[in-house]
Order: structure tokens, then sequence, then C-alpha cells
């Protein structure tokens, strides 16, 4: 009787599997096609995120409604859940009517962690580090910062379409390297030598 088995590769940890090499070749293009998306359409994509946000917000309110309906617990306020509930419904109908505001909120929001951001390592450089280039690059990435959140808070619209924009660019390269690395991984898997025993 004549058995086939692959040989142990000398040097590698693992022996490639197939289905591994094809999840990250599919990780890969899917990472590629939704970075492309970003980088060539950041405003459609920003306007996407805020329907999907304002879906999202409508069916978590409505659950609360409902739980203020039925609700029947000492100390908790009936009407209040359902008044919260209601609102809730209403933030989310704004939110996929006049997507903007959404946007302009995140984009205030970033602006001011950045500025926040900035102020904290400026501080840190000048008081905490005693080596003066540390504190040099340290204090110059806190100003760069400072400088980055007052312009996205003043065009917030810009900032989170930049912002798109560069998860763009990143995913784009991410699934370069997953498709490389998984084209990698399927030459390895069919080049494992196979050896004959008698």
């Amino acid at each position: 009787m004549v058995i086939w088995q692959r040989d142990e590769v000398v040097g590698c940890m693992h022996e490639p599997h197939p289905i591994r090499w094809k999840s990250m070749i599919v990780l890969g293009l899917i990472s590629f096609l939704a970075g492309l998306f970003l980088v060539f359409l950041p405003a459609f994509a920003v306007d996407l995120f805020s329907t999907f946000a304002g879906i999202t917000v409508i069916i978590l309110a409505a659950i609360i409604v409902v739980e203020g309906l039925f609700i029947d617990y000492e100390g908790v306020s009936h009407w209040g859940i359902l008044i919260l509930g209601i609102l809730g419904v209403l933030l989310g109908i704004i939110i996929i009517v006049a997507p903007a505001l959404l946007v302009i909120a995140i984009g205030v929001a970033l602006g001011l962690f950045l500025i926040a951001f900035g102020i904290i390592e400026v501080i840190v450089a000048f008081l905490l580090l005693d080596e003066m280039m540390v504190r040099f690059v340290i204090g110059i990435m806190g100003l760069f910062a400072m400088v980055l959140g007052i312009l996205v808070a003043f065009r917030p619209v810009t900032g989170v379409e930049t912002v798109a924009l560069l998860t763009g660019l990143y995913l784009v390269v991410f699934g370069m390297m997953r498709i490389a690395h998984g084209i990698i991984e399927r030459h390895a898997e069919q080049n494992i030598p196979v050896k004959r025993l008698e």
C-alpha cells in the first residue's frame, strides 16, 4: 500500500491552511474595496454613516418607548422613560433628514478632543519631560494637534470627510497587505514537499 504524506517544513511554525489563506484574501479584498469607497466618495460615506446612525437611534428609542409603555416598577417614572424614547425617535429622524447636523457635531467633538489632547501633550512636554529632544518633539506634536483641532472645530464637515479619506487610505493599504499575505500563504501551502511511504 502506498501512502502519501507531507513533510514538515523546516523553520515554519505552522503548516499553511487553505481556509487561512482564503480568509486572508477575502478580508483583504473587502478592506481594499471599502477603502476605495471611502477614498473616492468620502462625503457620500459620511452621509451613509449618518443615515445608519439615525436608523439605529430610532430603533433603540423605539425600544425605550415600548418599555416606557409597559414598565411597571416602583420608583421609575413611566412617563419619563416614554418621553425620553420619543425624544430619541425625533433625534433619529432629524439625523436622517439633516445628516449634516450629526457630521457637524462629530467634527466639533473631534476638534475639541484634538485641542485638549494637544494641550495635555504640551503640558507633559514642558513640565514632566527632562530630555530636550523628546520635549521638543512631544511639544511640536501637541501644538500640531491643537492647530489641527482648531481647524477641524471650525470646519467640522471637512474634518470628518478628511478622517473618512484617511481611514480609506489605511484600509486600502491594509487590504493590499492582507491579500499579499494570503497569496504567500497559498504559495507556501502548494509547495509543501510530499514524500512517498511504502
